[in-house]
């Protein structure tokens, strides 16, 4: 889901967009468990935009991954 007020999720480093999803995972168990029911819904939409940018990211990585792997195989099989 969209949120206008979040930065663009795309310039930020791995380490960076990981220690937020820390930060944010923890931030909403505590609202969770201290009664803050208006907090949790929006703390819990901006926590899936950063998870599917996460997501997004090891996707593409292994993407690229397996394109290499593939090349690397090519030149073990010979067909006579």
């Amino acid at each position: 889901m969209y949120n206008p007020l979040l930065e663009d999720l795309t310039k930020l480093k791995d380490a960076d967009l990981e220690s937020k999803i820390i930060d944010l995972s923890r931030k909403y168990s505590m609202a969770a468990r201290f009664g803050y029911n208006d907090v949790v819904p929006q703390i819990a939409v901006v926590l899936a935009a950063y998870r599917d940018e996460m997501n997004r990211r090891q996707a593409e990585t292994l993407k690229k991954a397996s394109k290499n792997s593939n090349r690397d195989l090519d030149g073990l099989i010979k067909v006579n």
